[in-house]
């Protein structure tokens, strides 16, 4: 019995990062590419969602080389 698409979502949703990076690549492999563009996006959605990190202030100084 398949689940349907929104439970499909919840249920990758609850999953930790590394888990979803681990069952995209995976679905790659697999050659499941619906599953694997839904654990893309949803792993998108959670980058887009974190703040963004502070800029090193280093990185801006010009180095003597």
């Amino acid at each position: 019995m398949a689940h349907s698409h929104s439970s499909r979502r919840s249920y990758l949703q609850s999953l930790g990062s590394q888990a979803l990076v681990n069952l995209s690549d995976c679905c790659c492999y697999r050659s499941l590419p619906r599953l694997g563009e839904l654990v893309d996006q949803i792993l998108f959605e959670r980058q887009v969602a974190q703040p963004p990190l502070p800029l090193d202030p280093e990185i801006l100084e010009e180095l003597p080389f």
